[in-house]
């Protein structure tokens, strides 16, 4: 599995929204369903890039198709020189239906951001520790059946 990484300047170059926008911009920088809910998800987003758990642990995007996106923020001092070395996607991955995105989260605060997170099926929140599963579940990616030929020549 590749990935791709990105390291994005948080305060004092920007706020935690301001680095929410950022991150929106990056993923999503056309209008679309993708853009609405992540704009849709600001207020759970800002607090975990303004608790710093962001720079402790990736936001972690999963397309349906293509490399994952693993996101840091960066904060104090490091954030300018950050702020200077931000690029883009070469892709547009949050284009096709069936992404999800996981925010870090400290055990304190999961109840709550889960609770904030509710009706939003492609944004989670999870904790510090935990990983990311490796698959986005068939039911995200629009479950296609792929029959192996090979194997049923076998028979």
């Amino acid at each position: 599995m590749s990935v791709i990484a990105r390291r994005i300047a948080s305060a004092p170059h920007r706020t935690s929204s301001q680095t929410w926008q950022a991150i929106v911009d990056l993923l999503a920088p056309n209008a679309g369903t993708a853009r609405t809910t992540l704009l849709a998800v600001v207020g759970p987003s800002s607090v975990t890039i303004a608790e710093e758990y962001t720079s402790n642990a990736a936001i972690v995007v999963m397309p349906a198709t293509g490399p994952r996106i693993r996101i840091r923020t960066v904060h104090g001092s490091d954030a300018l020189d950050a702020a200077q070395s931000e690029t883009p996607l070469s892709s547009r991955p949050l284009d096709q239906t069936g992404w999800l995105l996981s925010l870090p989260c400290a055990e304190d605060d999961l109840d709550e951001l889960r609770a904030a997170l509710a009706g939003h099926s492609q944004v989670s929140v999870r904790a510090l520790d935990d990983d990311v599963p490796d698959g986005i579940p068939a039911q995200a990616r629009g479950a296609r059946i792929v029959i192996n030929t090979d194997e049923l020549e076998q028979l």
